[in-house]
């Protein structure tokens, strides 16, 4: 992904390695969503770099040549992955870049961007609107990204906002054509449409204008070749793909419009009645860009129970489900809800949640209906443009497939008889992963279809299947490891094949010891992780304190990046802490065991405690016969460390018992540290998950095994 350029510049070293560690569909679409928790953690753990390949080669849907050789292309892509000399991104006035693409491209592109951005605003000052910056590309594969301020969208002012846009792309093809910057090629993404609301069709449609005029009046250099019109989003591409036909004419590549590649996804079918268009369109809710998007929630005050809703939340973040609290409270319970909370970090402005109610369940077909026609009431009421609806009823409801497309066809189409010329945009969004998701017959529609496009039936044939799977198989998913080192490359590579694992086991196992470093605070948030539907169990056997982790693929995953977050603070916390140790005098190590210890572990202050008279009586460390590997030895090392520091600070914790075989086990010590051999901790899981757990009481509680009774006073560390 990374041009050695930018590679070269991670490290002081010449050389770099990388792993490719090829992962299933499933596994990439749970990690798509938390990538930058999995490369932050890559990069804490091991020094390396974590980026996920995408299953989908960039679609390539129109391209025409202009004046001068210049050519103008659309393309279906991830802007931060795309292929250009500069990218743009849609920033806001201060380069914050806290929400919709400019987030994503500084997550990718690293802190690189997000400090010269800072830097700029510093020297110069607020960007206005249509004002651009230029700042490098960072680990994103381009020279530069064009950070350019688009208008907030008022229909009062629609004239004000498209001459804004308008010059905004002006002064992007400006600095790309100017032949110092050495710019051959840029993209474009459709500026405005996300969060600052600008109408999807006429922002493509001014875009596009934009280009073509610029193409045609200035002076253009002969070094400036591609524009570049990228989007992620299916309806955002097909808008930009329709605005350039309309004003530059079809595409000079007949075959990118009849046989799109079978790898990938088909461009959305749609139908007009009544001025309202009814689209169907494969993607995921969470990254629609319409007006509002709706959400399907489980339970009524938890927004991250349920795969749709917790997806929504995790990229709109957590001042969506604090709004959505606080307008719960406003409505009388045991009926079904209805509410619009804002969009945040999503691409929407709002979302709109159903809350079901228990009569829904009873009576599903019904409940259905009724929560289709009060959304698009509610769009009416709102006066919102266009509205995207997942593939409602098939979970909660627990209807067919079949029955929820009939539905959910029918009350769109009664509302567009009902509502004539009332100018909206309808998109059903399935899931690409749901096979049998959606089918739309051909004659069920046909009355209704334009001479332009049809419903088709939602999946292809099964030759097109085949044809996409042998296409996947040669691209692939895949995640790339970036470093300098490559024994910690494959460190990471076994850890993130461990947690792979879990979409067969739906079991993971972290082995750590600075659990035993856990506070009552950590615990504590341990505990609250229950909340992700996950059963945690905490044992110590042979002296390594494990945690095991049960429940869905998603919930593990998620957890087990909250607890690795957990554990490299507390390591840093411990590291902190021992360099304040004082120096003690006395015993020394012999050389061979002060050149075997790890100096991460412990200060370089502790290898100096243990005094002339060790020396005098010969190293402890060393005084087995048999040849011992440096992991023995270093754990030698430290059990001789902590024996002789730690075992007076610690002794006066424990219970105050005669003995071991007193028959009393040791009392829980008040930093809620573990002791013996194979004490367990259960925290209360979700209950459809803790059959295995063992009775507890309310909060996180301590059960000791009779093992613990027999354990020695000091407890064993490393």
């Amino acid at each position: 992904f990374f041009p050695p350029r930018q590679r070269s510049a991670l490290s002081s070293k010449d050389t770099e390695e990388s792993l490719t560690i090829p992962i299933s569909k499933e596994v990439y679409e749970i990690l798509t969503r938390r990538e930058s928790c999995l490369c932050d953690l890559t990069e804490k753990k091991f020094g390396c770099m974590s980026l996920l390949k995408s299953i989908r080669c960039p679609l390539e849907v129109y391209r025409k040549s202009l004046k001068e050789g210049i050519e103008i292309s659309v393309w279906m892509n991830d802007m931060t992955r795309h292929n250009a000399d500069a990218l743009v991104n849609a920033a806001n006035e201060h380069l914050d870049h806290i929400g919709g693409l400019a987030l994503a491209l500084v997550k990718v592109g690293g802190p690189e961007i997000k400090q010269e951005s800072k830097c700029y605003i510093d020297r110069h000052g607020p960007l206005t609107t249509g004002q651009i910056a230029v700042t490098g590309g960072g680990r994103l594969s381009c020279k530069k990204v064009i950070h350019t301020v688009g208008p907030r969208w008022s229909a009062n002012e629609s004239e004000r906002c498209c001459h804004m846009l308008e010059t905004a792309i002006i002064n992007v093809l400006k600095y790309v054509n100017a032949p110092e910057n050495n710019i051959k090629s840029v993209a474009i993404p459709a500026v405005s449409s996300g969060i600052f609301g600008f109408p999807l069709d006429l922002c493509a449609h001014v875009i596009v204008r934009t280009i073509k005029n610029f193409v045609e009046l200035a002076p253009l250099f002969d070094w400036f070749k591609e524009i570049h019109l990228v989007n992620v989003a299916e309806p955002t591409v097909a808008a930009v793909k329709k605005a350039c036909e309309e004003l530059l004419g079809r595409s000079d590549i007949n075959s990118l419009q009849e046989t799109p590649p079978a790898s990938a996804k088909c461009l959305p079918d749609s139908i007009t009645i009544n001025g309202l268009c009814l689209h169907i369109i494969r993607g995921h809710i969470e990254d629609q860009q319409t007006a509002v998007i709706v959400n399907s929630v489980v339970m009524n005050d938890d927004l991250s129970r349920g795969n749709l809703s917790r997806a929504i939340l995790e990229k709109a973040g957590l001042s969506l489900q604090k709004e959505f609290l606080f307008e719960l409270q406003k409505l009388p319970p045991y009926c079904e809800k209805f509410i619009l909370t804002k969009g945040y970090n999503l691409a929407c402005k709002s979302v709109l949640h159903i809350v079901w109610s228990s009569q829904s369940s009873s009576d599903s077909r019904k409940g259905l209906k009724t929560a289709m026609s009060r959304c698009l009431l509610k769009i009416q009421e709102y006066q919102l443009p266009s509205i995207s609806f997942p593939a409602i009823g098939t979970g909660v409801l627990n209807l067919p497939n079949d029955e929820v497309a009939d539905i959910m066809i029918d009350e769109v189409l009664s509302f567009a008889k009902e509502h004539p010329w009332k100018k909206t945009d309808v998109y059903f969004v399935i899931n690409p992963n749901d096979s049998y998701a959606f089918k739309v017959k051909h004659l069920r529609l046909a009355p209704f279809s334009t001479s332009h496009g049809k419903l088709l039936s939602w999946w292809p044939s099964h030759q097109r299947d085949g044809q996409a799977e042998i296409e996947n198989k040669k691209i692939g998913p895949a995640i790339e490891l970036i470093g300098n080192c490559y024994e910690k490359l494959e460190a990471a590579k076994i850890w993130i094949e461990d947690i792979m694992q879990v979409q067969e086991s739906h079991l993971i196992v972290i082995e750590n010891n600075h659990i035993f470093n856990l506070s009552k605070r950590e615990h504590a948030e341990l505990s609250h992780l229950q909340r992700f539907g996950v059963s945690i169990l905490e044992k110590v056997v042979g002296g390594k304190a494990r945690l095991e982790i049960q429940g869905p693929p998603g919930a593990i995953i998620d957890a087990v990046f909250v607890i690795e977050n957990l554990l490299c603070y507390v390591q840093e916390n411990n590291r902190t802490k021992q360099e304040e140790l004082p120096q003690s005098e006395g015993f020394k190590l012999c050389d061979s065991c002060r050149s075997s210890m790890p100096r991460s572990d412990l200060h370089t202050q502790c290898l100096s405690c243990l005094g002339e008279t060790h020396v005098r009586e010969r190293c402890k460390i060393c005084r087995s016969s048999k040849p011992q590997t440096k992991k023995e030895r270093d754990f030698r090392v430290h059990a001789l460390l902590m024996e002789t520091m730690l075992a007076p600070a610690l002794a006066p914790r424990m219970d105050s018992a005669p003995g071991p075989l007193a028959g009393t086990a040791p009392r829980p010590r008040s930093r809620g540290r573990l002791s013996g051999a194979e004490t367990k901790i259960g925290v209360r899981p979700d209950p459809n998950w803790a059959a295995h757990d063992p009775p507890w009481d309310p909060g996180l509680q301590l059960m000791f095994s009779r093992a613990a009774q027999s354990c020695p006073r000091v407890p064993p560390l490393w």
